[in-house]
């Protein structure tokens, strides 16, 4: 090969490998040399956008971002749209250019909403203004209202999460395997959350609110008790549970004795329970004469005071009833011999109770009253025909009287003459 021939290969391979590059460099552009529409949005805050990110309708590419520009103060992108046939129109709703992550690395793209026809087409050169569209919004600086304390907590949150998760794809599976049948039941759940306009909802919302308040303060104690039952938690834990186990192991048996044991109970419970009804009028006597019971408590201090004086003094009294009783005491089986002995006497003068008291009673009389000479006993002779046919077997037909009367008869049947209104 001549110099000639290598210097014009040579010269081709450069040309076409600078074309290349250039092509490279010019890809996301499209093709080179293509008619593109020109449409600007405005937006507060477009964040990590740059030139040559994508322009996407419905996810799908369109264009790219030409130009990032400040006009009147407010962020300008200036969009390059390949096709000129799509159409953009006047009612390019809120959020009709947005600025989204196409990717976990950062890298953004303005969704793009054309608008409805009905509002016709927007004029060439026309900003979409800014309330019309939705700045960019890095996840990552909604942690920034948080402070570094609560940062560190939720981003170790998010690790253990994800450390949880590892190993347990199956289980996730199984887990989204059978949302689709839970899904149901959890309509059926936030039906009746939302019925009588989320009356329920509220109240139970209002009732935690006011259960959380309760803790309000208590933040140590919980943190105490956390850590109690932590403790609680490793010592039950301790030995691999063998413990535990053991314990549920016997529970059954256990149980089926405190069963029995339970029942056995049942009838001394049941006679308990009889007791207390039986035992509940007096328990509410008692209480209502608590008032009465509580006076006599009272005043009866001051006679209690009394009784030490009392019992002092009635001690030589008590000492020589001891020995009276010592002497007495012989005299104890004489004196139940003789109330023996009389018994059959006492039995028959027992019907004359009536006609002895009468005697003593008359004969006190008697000597009740004397006379200035100092008599006191005066006897009388009342002679009657008793004396006389009392002698002779030969009966008074003019005297009534019994002289043997029967217990009580004495007064009816005393000796009496006709017309003296005593006999029969």
């Amino acid at each position: 090969m001549s110099g000639k021939a290598a210097l014009v290969i040579g010269t081709a391979v450069i040309l076409v490998f600078g074309a290349a590059v250039a092509f490279g460099l010019n890809a996301t552009h499209g093709m080179p040399f293509a008619d593109r529409k020109t449409v600007k949005a405005a937006f507060d805050e477009v964040g990590g956008l740059i030139e040559g990110d994508d322009v996407r309708i419905a996810s799908s590419r369109v264009g790219y971002v030409d130009d990032i520009r400040i006009e009147h103060g407010r962020a300008v992108a200036v969009l390059k749209i390949d096709d000129e046939t799509t159409k953009i129109y006047r009612d390019a709703t809120a959020t009709t250019a947005s600025v989204g992550a196409r990717s976990a690395l950062g890298q953004k793209f303005v969704d793009l909403d054309p608008g409805s026809p009905a509002a016709g087409e927007l004029p060439p050169g026309k900003v979409i203004p800014k309330h019309k569209t939705l700045g960019a919004h890095e996840i990552t600086e909604l942690f920034n209202v948080f402070d570094r304390r609560t940062r560190e907590a939720a981003g170790s949150t998010l690790r253990q999460f994800g450390g949880g998760l590892a190993g347990h794809q199956r289980d996730l599976h199984d887990l989204l395997a059978t949302a689709p049948s839970m899904l149901p039941a959890l309509g059926t759940v936030s039906d009746s959350l939302a019925a009588r306009d989320g009356a329920d909802l509220t109240a139970m919302l209002a009732s935690a609110d006011r259960l959380a308040s309760r803790f309000t303060g208590r933040e140590r104690e919980i943190a105490n008790l956390t850590r109690q039952l932590g403790s609680t938690m490793d010592a039950v834990a301790a030995d691999g549970g063998s413990r535990v186990a053991e314990i549920l192991y016997r529970s059954p048996r256990a149980l089926d004795e405190a069963t029995t044991a339970l029942n056995a109970l049942s009838g001394p419970l049941a006679d308990t329970e009889s007791a207390m009804r039986t035992l509940r009028p007096g328990a509410r006597a008692l209480g209502a004469a608590t008032d009465d019971l509580r006076g006599v408590f009272r005043e009866g201090v001051e006679p209690l005071r009394k009784v030490p004086a009392v019992a002092a003094e009635a001690t030589p009294a008590v000492a020589d009833l001891t020995g009276v009783m010592t002497d007495a005491r012989p005299l104890a089986s004489q004196l139940v011999d003789t109330g023996s002995d009389a018994a059959v006497p006492l039995s028959v003068l027992t019907p004359y109770r009536g006609e002895i008291s009468t005697f003593f009673t008359r004969a006190a009389s008697a000597l009740s009253q004397g006379d200035a000479a100092g008599n006191w006993l005066r006897i009388y002779l009342v002679p009657r025909s008793e004396s006389v046919s009392g002698t002779a077997p030969v009966k008074d037909p003019t005297v009534s009287g019994n002289p043997y009367p029967g217990p009580g008869e004495a007064g009816d049947d005393s000796a009496s003459m006709p017309g003296e209104g005593g006999g029969r």
